[in-house]
């Protein structure tokens, strides 16, 4: 049998084409294989995760704290011959505070200005407030109140302080000659009472006489009211 040439060359080709195709096969794995030192990828291939949905927003909500106030602090305290003083601030300013104190510490009038003096312990500061008393029984619950001390003055004329502004009169305080200090904010105490105090006096709600002070150390008495003054600043002074 005679071989020609071209059955030669077309032999040769086909050969080469079947090496081809067996090196593809070997190079490209089968669909679901892994390549080998490859790590396998979970998943379908060429089919991308999603990713996971956001968390969901919750609206924004503003909280508002409430302002807790201190408790207050109610003590009582024994002052031997008080005198309720109306300082007069000097000039130019007007404003007039009434203070509480020994008569025999008048002479402090003269070298201390009214922030020191409402800071000393000795001296204290007319109450402006309203408190249920402490210590009281249910059943007279409401039928006591703490008032400021002017209730006390007595209706003698002023007399002239040391100071040469001032006027004081002196107080008469019930048995046994307790009285009630409560320790409260001095923003409370911006109305000052404003002269000339000889022609008669009013509430001045724009003045402050007491920028550089926190607190003072108010001072009251103890009075019964009846069902018809209840809340009200006036009443029967226990004596």
């Amino acid at each position: 049998m005679k071989i020609t040439f071209f059955s030669f060359l077309l032999a040769a080709a086909l050969l080469g084409a079947g090496a081809r195709q067996a090196v593809a096969q070997v190079r490209k794995p089968a669909p679901g294989k892994p390549v080998p030192g490859k790590a396998p990828v979970k998943g379908k291939p060429g089919v991308k995760t999603p990713p996971p949905p956001p968390p969901p927003v919750e609206a924004a909500r503003r909280v508002i704290e409430e302002e807790v106030k201190p408790p207050l602090i109610i003590s009582k305290v024994k002052i031997k011959e008080p005198v309720l003083v109306f300082y007069q601030q000097a000039a130019p300013g007007t404003a007039v505070q009434q203070l509480l104190m020994e008569e025999k510490n008048l002479p402090l009038l003269k070298t201390t200005s009214l922030e020191d003096l409402v800071a000393r312990r000795e001296v204290f500061v007319d109450g402006l407030g309203n408190y249920d008393p402490p210590g009281q029984a249910a059943a007279d619950a409401g039928k006591y109140r703490l008032a400021g001390v002017s209730l006390l003055a007595s209706s003698d004329k002023r007399s002239t302080a040391p100071d040469g502004r001032s006027t004081y009169v002196r107080l008469k305080v019930p048995s046994p000659g307790e009285l009630y200090v409560v320790r409260e904010s001095a923003e409370e105490y911006r109305h000052f009472v404003s002269g000339p105090q000889k022609k008669g006096s009013r509430i001045d709600f724009e003045t402050n006489g007491l920028p550089g002070v926190d607190s003072i150390r108010a001072i009251y008495t103890l009075r019964k009211i009846d069902q018809s003054e209840r809340g009200a600043g006036s009443g029967e002074v226990i004596r």
